[in-house]
């Protein structure tokens, strides 16, 4: 009996905390959940042993909101007091697993000829992205993806990519033809004279190996646009071997 007793009184104080919360979770779901309780939820996987509601508080004060926890870097999760290397990386794994999924979901036998199908199948590649990136979406006569390229991922508003490994990456997939997509995380969804820039230097570029590029699309969280919608996508010619817009 006093091995039971003893037992009982070794158990931590957070233990009946945790079932509870894992009740509600079970029976009203995460959207039950206020916002550190969500984060405290979700530490109960790498902290088994310790209670997590004051590390939750602390990632909310340092970042301000759920959302900006989990798109915060590992490493910039990893100094906040309690974290650790395990902690760090499951919270920054979610909205990984979140882009995976949503990746996976899409249907590749499409065709992207329609710009809303476009926008819809490219927007999953910049999901929680905090900094800019760049894709080619290779596609075939009937404009089916077949493979995204990541040409270039830099900061929340530039980057920079090698014209010769894009031009090589296309080549291999044997596109026909082609859509850029781009996100502005901190930005409008409107084209800057920096992106129209970039644009004519690729349309050229693919363009004098046959890949026709035919519209650049810019994304942001809530919002998105096409050159070719704005009238603004440039045009290569095959015969003058030059770009018109």
């Amino acid at each position: 009996m006093a091995d039971v007793k003893q037992s009982k009184q070794q158990k931590p104080l957070h233990a009946d905390h945790r079932a509870r919360m894992q009740a509600r979770v079970r029976r009203d779901g995460l959207e039950s959940l206020a916002e550190h309780e969500a984060l405290e939820y979700l530490l109960f996987f790498a902290i088994p042993r310790k209670n997590t509601n004051p590390i939750a508080h602390a990632l909310i004060q340092q970042f301000g909101s759920f959302c900006r926890v989990l798109e915060a870097s590992e490493e910039e999760v990893a100094k906040v007091e309690g974290i650790g290397p395990s902690s760090a990386r499951l919270i920054h794994s979610v909205l990984e697993f979140a882009r995976y999924y949503s990746l996976h979901k899409r249907s590749r036998r499409i065709t992207l000829k329609d710009t809303d199908k476009a926008i819809e199948y490219v927007r999953p590649l910049f999901f929680g992205f905090q900094q800019e990136a760049l894709y080619l979406i290779a596609m075939d006569d009937h404009y089916t993806p077949l493979r995204d390229i990541r040409v270039a991922e830099g900061l929340p508003n530039k980057l920079t990519f090698d014209m010769n490994k894009l031009a090589r990456a296309a080549v291999s997939t044997g596109c026909t033809c082609a859509i850029l997509a781009h996100n502005h995380p901190s930005g409008l969804a409107v084209a800057s004279e920096a992106d129209f820039a970039t644009t004519v230097q690729v349309v050229k570029a693919l363009g004098l190996l046959g890949i026709d590029v035919v519209d650049h699309l810019i994304v942001t969280a809530s919002d998105a646009s096409s050159m070719r919608q704005s009238g603004r996508m440039p045009h290569f010619d095959s015969l003058n071997q030059q770009v018109y817009y």
